[in-house]
């Protein structure tokens, strides 16, 4: 028992090493994320979105400390069933298999998480969803940063409506790694853009980050464009299982729950990490979508 336990911590260990930089995208969205279980009835939530309040010159009587009450604009997130991926040992090879496996297994199966959580964001920027585009954006190989500073006039025009400084230029791995391969890592963003995809102020935006699996260039958008939510996900009674436990990811606060079940009659020993997830559209005007050729698509 001593060697499974000690897999099984290394493996929670090296989960939360690796989860913040996987699940860095989730700061472009409004989010909701709890370690809640739902209930059966409860199969959605409605996530606030996050949008800037207009500014005006103080008067007493019309725009004062005390200010209008209102209902915040909200999506409405709908959970499908939750997800899990997992894998299992013999009783001989938990006995022999060594420390690298454990890190290299947590690491490969919380990037599948982040893939799923991804998964969901990426399937709803569609033409039909975020009708605003910039086309002309070019090839992955030729994008540099003159390629940011006009995608930047671009959705700051009177047909974008997108502020720079409030909004987060996300690029698909090909776009981002090519823009990055030509700025001076002292200058843009060092070890934080290098290790961890992210680069932050570049020409005003609040950061540039990369999202796998979008199968267009990027898009701009503002926080309100898509709510993001989660809650966790648990075997009904912990009696068969050798631990189930919950590590939260200490960025975006996204719970996942590790489970270690023993089967007796064969020995083997399953390790399972399980969560929910899901993600909505909302302001449909707060996402412009970049496009390589000339046209939109």
């Amino acid at each position: 028992m001593a060697s499974t336990f000690a897999g099984h911590e290394l493996y929670s260990k090296k989960a939360l090493k690796v989860l913040p930089a996987q699940l860095a995208f989730l700061g472009a969205f409004s989010t909701d994320i709890s370690g809640e279980v739902l209930d059966d009835e409860s199969k959605s939530v409605d996530v606030p979105l996050v949008e800037m309040d207009a500014a005006g010159a103080f008067n007493r009587s019309s725009n004062n400390f005390a200010r209008p009450a209102g209902t915040p604009k909200s999506a409405k997130v709908t959970f499908g069933d939750p997800i899990i991926t997992g894998f299992a040992v013999t009783a001989d090879q938990a006995s022999k298999i060594k420390r690298q496996f454990w890190e290299g297994k947590a690491e490969l199966n919380m990037t599948s998480v982040a893939a799923s959580a991804s998964e969901s964001v990426t399937n709803l920027v569609t033409g039909t969803n975020f009708a605003k585009s910039v086309t002309g954006v070019g090839a992955a190989t030729a994008f540099t940063k003159t390629g940011v500073a006009k995608i930047c006039a671009a959705v700051e025009s009177a047909t974008n409506k997108l502020r720079v400084k409030f909004s987060t230029l996300v690029l698909s791995g090909e776009y981002f790694y090519y823009l990055l391969a030509g700025l001076d890592a002292a200058v843009y963003g060092g070890t934080e853009a290098i290790r961890g995809g992210v680069i932050p102020g570049l020409f005003g935006f609040r950061k540039v980050m990369t999202l796998p699996g979008l199968t267009i260039p990027g898009f701009v958008c503002e926080p309100s464009c898509i709510a993001f939510a989660s809650r966790g996900f648990r075997p009904a009674d912990d009696k068969p299982y050798n631990t189930v436990r919950e590590i939260k990811e200490p960025e975006s606060g996204l719970t996942l729950t590790l489970v270690e079940y023993p089967d007796g009659p064969s020995g083997d020993l399953s390790e399972s990490v399980t969560t929910r997830i899901g993600a909505a559209v909302g302001d449909s005007g707060a996402l412009v979508r970049l496009v390589s050729g000339s046209t939109d698509s």
